[in-house]
């Protein structure tokens, strides 16, 4: 006979926890409701760096970049300075 789900999963562990939570990506464009964020691709298909563009930016606006989120924060938080 099979074990109750509840005594064999406990969902208020830690782990648990971060398996459903956002990504860190998804926290980041939480953080910058102002700000398009998203992930180039390299030309073999690979992840690329993040980036990031105001919602209505102009055409001479350039994107943040960086190879990290935690980069991107900084540019992000920086930029709003």
């Amino acid at each position: 006979m099979l074990a109750p789900l509840h005594s064999v999963i406990s969902v208020d562990t830690e782990s648990t926890t971060l398996a459903y939570g956002p990504s860190a990506a998804e926290v980041l464009q939480a953080d910058f409701p102002g700000w398009i964020i998203w992930r180039d691709f390299t030309p073999e298909s690979g992840h690329g760096d993040w980036r990031a563009q105001r919602v209505n930016a102009t055409s001479d606006e350039a994107a943040l970049r960086h190879a990290d989120l935690d980069g991107l924060r900084t540019l992000l938080e920086q930029a709003d300075a």
